[in-house]
């Protein structure tokens, strides 16, 4: 971790270049409804310019990825993260239906994401529009660039998404930094991610892990009247519920578990370290999986990796909000 970056990140404002993520535009009479049929929120009621979150099932309900579906006049754009890529792709075109056109445009558009605090004030004088609402999306420029602009939900830190055409990422991305945001590398946006319990598939989510176990049930619409895939395997998984559960764990002590320790609750091996990292904010921090019956925040862990040993405990996520100051962050990282 880059301490000028993470400063940046929650104190300032910072920004990280995406790459590889897929974005898929839908158009044509049919488009939302075609949309509300394969994503697991309900969109019925999405007005142009505004975005939501919801997951791409398979028919066992079982996780494929996490979508953001953004709308606008004259189409919809969906997002998915750029492991899960192909498998989207294949997921939706399989699945077409009615008067749409799917197409892959993630090679034509570059995206920039900006977080931070300060996001609206180091932004905003170069930027017209500024999207105000959490959820906005529309058209806008920024420095002479054309971009289209989300601004994200409150579930995580401030900021806002700038997509453009990939030949102008450069331009935004000199604009963006002439305005007083630092770039900041891969590492360092992973930290904020976990800081904020965004549980990442492949990594925190396993490939037959359903909402349930992932803990994201808040992004799937039951019963909306547009039946998405694993929409029947999912309800029957919520009448049995879950067997374990992802949840957030502190360590206690400053050494750090390395990757796929193993995790014990009452002297039973339940999981794994899928993430771990050394937050400034919060401390070592990581996520597991754990019986339903004991995934209240408290209840310790042991964590073991060939001889060494670390006692932790489950923790809720996000580990930070909004609210969270830093008066030296320096000092939290010595």
């Amino acid at each position: 971790m880059n301490l000028d970056e993470y400063t940046a990140l929650t104190t300032a404002a910072g920004y990280w270049v995406t790459e590889g993520f897929g974005q898929f535009e839908i158009t044509g009479p049919d488009a939302h409804a075609f949309v509300n049929r394969v994503a697991t929120a309900d969109i019925s009621h999405l007005p142009p310019g505004r975005f939501a979150n919801a997951l791409l099932l398979r028919d066992d309900a079982t996780i494929i990825d996490r979508v953001t579906v953004y709308r606008f006049e004259d189409r919809v754009l969906l997002l998915v993260g750029a492991a899960q890529r192909e498998a989207a792709w294949e997921h939706i075109v399989s699945r077409k239906r009615g008067n749409v056109r799917i197409r892959d445009v993630s090679d034509e558009v570059g995206m920039i994401a900006v977080r931070g605090p300060a996001t609206t004030a180091r932004v905003s004088p170069v930027l017209s529009p500024f999207p105000q609402e959490p959820g906005d999306v529309f058209a806008a420029r920024l420095a002479g660039v054309d971009v289209f602009v989300a601004r994200v939900m409150l579930d995580g830190p401030d900021g806002i998404d700038l997509y453009c055409r990939r030949r102008d990422r450069e331009s935004l991305e000199r604009a963006v930094s002439r305005a007083g945001v630092l770039s900041v590398d891969s590492d360092t946006w992973r930290l904020l991610r976990i800081e904020w319990g965004v549980a990442a598939v492949g990594i925190d989510i396993d490939p037959d892990d359903t909402p349930v176990e992932a803990g994201l049930e808040h992004l799937v619409a039951e019963g909306k009247g547009a039946p998405f895939p694993g929409e029947t395997a999912l309800a029957a998984r919520r009448r049995t519920g879950a067997i374990k559960r992802l949840v957030g764990f502190r360590v206690i002590g400053d050494s750090l578990p390395p990757i796929a320790a193993r995790v014990s609750v009452a002297g039973h091996v339940i999981d794994r370290v899928r993430s771990i990292v050394l937050s400034p904010r919060a401390g070592i921090i990581g996520t597991t999986a754990v019986p339903i019956t004991a995934d209240a925040p408290g209840t310790p862990l042991i964590i073991e990796a060939g001889t060494q040993t670390w006692n932790a405990e489950i923790a809720r996520r996000p580990f930070v909000s909004r609210s969270v100051i830093n008066v030296d962050v320096a000092e939290a990282v010595r």
